[in-house]
């Protein structure tokens, strides 16, 4: 993208600083992300945690901007699960009168998933963790019954690499749930709020890398036999954590979300972020290189009209996931990473500048009629 172009999407003035031009925050227009989303029918969110939910700058800006309220953690089976296993719903419940509060949907995450197996199930018999999940999934539903917008029912089962497998994640899950039962899990939702839509989440499947197009041909056959056994599964959420070192294609990512539309599925962005650990330079130079990819693709999101909503994965830098555990992506310099549309001071960045012109500029609103295949 060029330098004159990237800074009429960010609507920034510039500075020449030690022979480099470096964009200047300007102030957030009036409407909020949400307003933007909503005038093509879509919803545009965040994902929180509590401890921060209640806190300056994060309170402020979800005020402004939050249409989807998503529990980060606090919905997950461990972290609502004392030893012993009763549960603890405190935090999801703070969560939830969040997006009360807000106006805004309030989406479930997430109902099983094998990061989220409580320690004392892992070594249990398969017929004692199947009672024990069906029991979590029926009674997590049944407090929030027809509260939530969206459930992720079924969270990162994937591993192209497992050959052996047929590309399915072995884990706690598959081996005491069991792969060939993952539909069930659907049904046992539909049941329990046949209000909600059901998700099923994964990562690792938006940029153009050949792991990544290995991740959407394994779930591209493992929708197709859920679709064909009649699986009531509504939502096809992609967690979409990018990373600038990592080439990018619309065309693509278009002809997998045709893919998915074509099973009856809406498409949800639901963990959006950006890293930017192996990119060089100062702080301008890398918000640059942020705020591009986020507009390549989210004017790619927003051309298709399965796509129904965006949730960023956390509001300001400071409590990005990204920066308070690492994962492993630590930069050479030291410096935290910038992955969201908001500094650590609730500031917005050159990203929140083109996210706004994407919302801003869309023309195709979307359509689940279209996005059923109708």
């Amino acid at each position: 993208m060029l330098r004159r172009e990237f800074l009429r999407l960010t609507g920034g003035t510039c500075l020449v600083h030690a022979g480099m031009v470096v964009a200047q925050t300007q102030p957030q227009p009036e409407e909020g992300l949400d307003t933007l989303a909503r005038r093509t029918g879509r919803r545009f969110g965040f994902a929180v945690q509590p401890s921060h939910a209640d806190k300056e700058p994060v309170r402020s800006l979800l005020q402004q901007h939050a249409g989807v309220i998503t529990a980060e953690l606090a919905m997950k089976w461990n972290i609502m699960s004392n030893l012993l296993g009763a549960p603890d719903y405190r935090a999801a419940d703070q969560v939830g009168a969040l997006a009360s509060s807000l106006g805004a949907a309030l989406r479930g995450h997430t109902l099983a998933w094998h990061q989220s197996t409580p320690a004392y199930l892992t070594n249990a018999a398969p017929e004692q963790f199947v009672t024990a999940q069906t029991a979590h999934l029926q009674a997590l539903m049944q407090r929030f019954k027809g509260r939530i917008h969206t459930w992720d029912v079924l969270n990162e089962v994937i591993d192209a690499a497992a050959a052996d497998h047929q590309g399915m994640r072995q884990s706690v899950l598959s081996r005491l749930w069991g792969t060939d039962r993952y539909p069930a899990l659907f049904e046992l939702a539909r049941a329990a709020d046949p209000s909600a839509k059901l998700a099923y989440n994964d990562y690792g499947m938006e940029q153009d890398e050949p792991w990544c197009e290995a991740r959407r041909s394994v779930l591209l056959r493992m929708l197709e036999a859920w679709v064909k056994r009649g699986t009531p599964i509504d939502v096809m959420g992609l967690q979409a954590h990018l990373d600038l070192s990592r080439r990018f294609s619309a065309q693509k990512l278009l002809r997998f979300f045709n893919d998915l539309q074509a099973f009856g599925l809406s498409i949800q962005i639901t963990e959006l972020d950006v890293r930017d650990a192996s990119n060089p330079g100062g702080v301008a130079a890398r918000d640059e290189a942020v705020a591009a990819l986020y507009k390549d693709f989210m004017d790619a999101c927003l051309s298709h009209p399965a796509v129904e909503m965006v949730v960023m994965w956390n509001v300001t830098d400071g409590d990005s996931w990204i920066n308070r555990w690492n994962q492993g992506q630590r930069r050479t310099d030291g410096l935290p990473q910038r992955p969201l549309l908001f500094d650590a001071q609730g500031l917005a960045k050159p990203a929140f500048h083109t996210v706004t012109a994407s919302l801003g500029d869309a023309t195709v609103k979307f359509d689940m009629k279209k996005a059923s295949n109708g």
